[in-house]
């Protein structure tokens, strides 16, 4: 029953995140001015019981003043949930994910950075297609149906941003949104 359980909801997921994608690619929601620092704070408590049960930590620090940005709450938390999900599932037990937010140039910047296994350089150009995922590296199996990274690239496309990633085998990732910041003027 447990496994028929788990499979429903890998199931339940992928239609989700389809179903998702293709409203993104049809429906430009509304924009509104959004704090980054309390999406990030929300994804962050989120994940803490599965990073506490890998014995990783979860840090949030963010610069003081971050100003908002304008967009879509709920679909830049989808794409920032996809970073930090994967974040925490390739790293290593005692591990650390931080979320660091900032201003530079007019952008707020999120980067979330881990130290997990890494990503071979041929692979970065790929990882953000629909349905590509590492299953498998050494003697590690990893779930997924390769639909995070997709749906992270196409919201922050939709927010005319920017997303790049670093990373090497054995030296963790660092994946970098930028998004253009609101300022009052007066």
């Amino acid at each position: 029953i447990e496994t028929v359980a788990r499979n429903i909801q890998q199931v339940t997921t992928l239609v989700n995140d389809i179903l998702f994608l293709q409203e993104m690619d049809l429906i430009l929601p509304k924009f509104q001015p959004v704090d980054m620092f309390a999406i990030a704070q929300d994804v962050s408590e989120k994940y803490q019981d599965k990073a506490a049960a890998n014995l990783l930590t979860i840090q949030v620090t963010a610069t003081p003043e971050l100003p908002n940005i304008s967009g879509d709450p709920k679909s830049l938390e989808r794409a920032l949930t996809a970073l930090v999900d994967n974040a925490v599932k390739f790293s290593p037990d005692g591990g650390r994910v931080d979320i660091n937010l900032s201003e530079e140039n007019s952008y707020v910047v999120i980067q979330v950075i881990d130290q997990g296994i890494g990503i071979e350089e041929e692979r970065i150009t790929r990882i953000f297609n629909r349905f590509y995922h590492l299953e498998k590296s050494g003697e590690n199996l990893f779930s997924g149906i390769g639909l995070g990274l997709s749906i992270t690239n196409q919201v922050i496309k939709q927010h005319n941003g920017y997303l790049s990633v670093e990373s090497a085998p054995g030296k963790g990732s660092i994946f970098t949104v930028r998004l253009k910041a609101m300022r009052v003027v007066l």
